[in-house]
């Protein structure tokens, strides 16, 4: 048996929050026209290891939202981590895998408007494992 080729996780992770978060621009890599791409969720991995390199990864995640205010950040944040428990809990797939288990490693918070004041960014890290197809 040929051992399987892990899924990308934050191909999958992008895959759940554009499907739920329409109205949001969801990427990977902070976009050159970030300060103009409000409300913004910026996605990426940064970071884990294959639990089993023939069956599950588990992937720390960076992400990192973007809005006009605090408030408007704030929900975006706790609607990405819904969004994430639930994909991970309906197992959100593609042909090479599925999410599979959601774990909160530092929850949604704001490091402040720094060179920005007109934009909030709230920041959060989880781990995501994924299985491969079967």
């Amino acid at each position: 048996m040929t051992t399987p080729i892990l899924p990308d996780v934050e191909a999958l992770t992008l895959k759940a929050l554009r499907a739920r978060l329409k109205d949001v621009r969801v990427v990977a890599d902070l976009p050159a026209d970030w300060d103009a791409a409000s409300p913004l969720v910026v996605a990426h991995r940064v970071g884990g290891a294959a639990i089993d390199p023939r069956f599950a990864d588990r992937a720390l995640m960076d992400v990192q939202t973007w809005h006009t205010n605090r408030r408007s950040a704030s929900r975006l944040a706790r609607e990405v981590r819904a969004t994430l428990v639930d994909a991970c809990r309906t197992a959100v797939s593609d042909a090479e895998g599925s999410l599979s288990h959601f774990q909160e490693v530092t929850g949604p918070w704001s490091p402040g408007p720094g060179d920005h004041a007109t934009l909030s960014r709230f920041i959060a890290t989880y781990q995501l494992t994924a299985r491969a197809a079967r």
